[in-house]
């Protein structure tokens, strides 16, 4: 009888399928969502966040200053290059060089001083980001990143949380902690970090940090 019920006129049928729809959106969406951990925002350029060294960097798209600076006491390294359409910056946290964050940012007036200009292939694909891009509004930053984006003013930051496996070259450089290598994983935090003027993104970063 439930089902002569609910077949029983072309508006019965109509909300049925809708409500078959809405949980298969439910069942694929929001999974899918949970599970983002931000890793396509890792990798540009060929380079790879955590994963060589601000040397290595300059070894791939060309030699260009290293610039240190150590702000209350915080070290940070980085190089420039000037993109299509922005500058863009491979920056460390540790006097090893390890490459621990992506920025570009609008080519406006002493920000591209000393910057080596790319050319070729490495000038086109400097034009977006996994999906990101200068002059994108607030709303598109965050229809790609997904929600929540925390705002302060006209900055908006999403934090992407994971916990992943090591690989057999990852669990090498963790010998000395038997602790975290019983355990096979590790912590993973991907920041991305967005500046708009009037709606219009003017420049990102992204930031990778790997704990135990």
């Amino acid at each position: 009888m439930a089902w002569l019920c609910l077949n029983g006129s072309r508006k019965g049928d109509g909300d049925v399928k809708l409500r078959m729809l809405a949980a298969v959106l439910v069942a694929v969406v929001f999974p899918a969502m949970a599970a983002d951990d931000g890793a396509r925002f890792t990798s540009f350029l060929g380079l790879r966040l955590n994963i060589g060294t601000l040397n290595e960097v300059q070894a791939r798209l060309g030699k260009t200053p290293l610039i240190e600076s150590s702000d209350s006491g915080d070290y940070e390294a980085r190089i420039c290059y000037l993109g299509s359409n922005g500058v863009v910056s491979f920056v460390s946290s540790s006097p090893r060089l390890e490459l621990s964050g992506f920025e570009v940012r609008e080519a406006v007036t002493g920000t591209a001083e000393g910057c080596r200009e790319l050319h070729g292939r490495y000038a086109d694909q400097s034009k977006q980001f996994g999906g990101l891009r200068l002059g994108m509004s607030k709303a598109e930053f965050v229809g790609l990143l997904g929600e929540p984006v925390r705002w302060d003013g006209d900055a908006g930051e999403r934090l992407y949380e994971s916990e992943q496996k090591m690989t057999a070259d990852e669990r090498g450089l963790f010998r000395d902690s038997p602790e975290l290598l019983s355990r096979g994983t590790f912590n993973v935090m991907v920041t991305v970090t967005g500046t708009f003027v009037q709606d219009r993104l003017v420049g990102f970063r992204v930031w990778k940090v790997v704990s135990a």
